[in-house]
């Protein structure tokens, strides 16, 4: 028997299995496919608060990023910028592969069903693995989640596409028009050797993404993205990142935040440990921990999408231009803490 089992080997999945092997854990690391990070889900952009987290290697970062170029749905532009870099625009195969380096990942093992008892047995197509604690980090549609009936308010869905234009930009751009995306936008992303292109909304068709950016020949790729967290604890299971919808509702990045969540359920996990105690109401200061920090910038996030949802172009452009004069403080906004509290 384990003494952790994490279900889901992407990025969040494997810096808990890290830290939890550090406290001296027995931990095993369950994932569905069979090569670690594919298929790739997420773009990978990522601001510099990774570097809160681990050492930042060059082996997975393709591409550094200083600002951002915000495009109205008709004339407005405005340069978002600071000094130096702001983010990172990471290759995921490489450093999910990087982050999963001496960890126990079960590949190609499928989680069917779960039963949590004085211990939990998790049914896989490879046989029934046993913990004292499983933490759920299978992603947006996560079956841990599921079977617990903890599922986020919304899912949208983000698509990409790559092409093999080299793209050293020093800016990443996003374009607003709710002709092309209703209830998200565009963006463009310099990856270095190449480009991406992508959009997020409720349903989005990659023939819209071809017309908006005129592209003929390219890489699909893509995934749903959850917004809205609902409970993230529960006997002897916690749910970590895109399982709990530790995603930032302005934008769909869910790296930082669910890092932050990993570090913040490992430490909750050892407590658990030391105290033998592993019961609902114990773990329960995890997810008051979490939203300690993170609970009033989602809410607020939530409701920023809702009044979003609300307006059209022209309201959009006009929003824009009026942000637009206050381009001293937009330059201060942080990517992953927009909203301060």
């Amino acid at each position: 028997m384990h003494d952790v089992i994490i279900v889901g080997a992407g990025p969040i999945g494997l810096y808990a299995a890290r830290l939890i092997k550090s406290f001296g854990l027995n931990v095993v690391v369950l994932e569905e496919h069979e090569v670690i990070g594919k298929p790739v889900q997420c773009s990978g952009l990522v601001s510099t608060a990774l570097n809160l987290f681990m050492d930042v290697k060059e082996s997975f970062v393709e591409h550094t990023v200083n600002g951002c170029i915000l495009h109205g749905p008709f004339r407005t532009k405005i340069l978002m910028k600071k000094k130096g870099v702001v983010a990172y625009v990471i290759d995921r195969e490489r450093f999910d592969r990087y982050l999963s380096k001496g960890i126990d990942v079960r590949l190609g093992t499928k989680v069917e069903d779960i039963f949590v008892e004085d211990t939990v047995k998790v049914e896989t197509n490879k046989g029934i693995f046993e913990s004292k604690l499983l933490l759920g980090c299978d992603g947006p549609c996560s079956v841990v989640g599921k079977s617990l009936g903890s599922q986020p308010k919304e899912i949208l869905t983000g698509i990409t596409a790559l092409v093999n234009e080299k793209n050293k930009s020093p800016w990443v751009r996003i374009w607003i028009d709710k002709s092309v995306a209703p209830e998200g936008f565009l963006w463009m992303i310099p990856r270095g050797k190449k480009t991406e292109y992508g959009m997020w909304s409720k349903k989005p068709r990659f023939k819209d993404l071809e017309n908006f950016f005129d592209l003929r020949d390219y890489q699909p790729g893509g995934g749903p993205i959850p917004l809205g967290p609902r409970k993230t604890f529960f006997e002897r299971v916690l749910l970590v990142g895109d399982a709990a919808a530790q995603v930032k509702p302005w934008s769909g990045g869910g790296i930082v935040y669910g890092l932050l969540c990993a570090r913040i359920a490992a430490k909750t996990v050892k407590m658990a440990f030391d105290y033998n105690n592993f019961s609902e109401t114990f773990l329960k200061r995890y997810e008051d921990s979490w939203k300690g920090i993170l609970g009033v910038r989602i809410q607020a996030g939530m409701l920023l999408r809702k009044v979003f949802k609300g307006l059209e172009n022209p309201q959009i452009e006009l929003v824009l231009s009026f942000a637009k004069i206050f381009q001293p403080i937009l330059n201060r906004l942080d990517m992953d803490f927009l909203i301060r509290v």
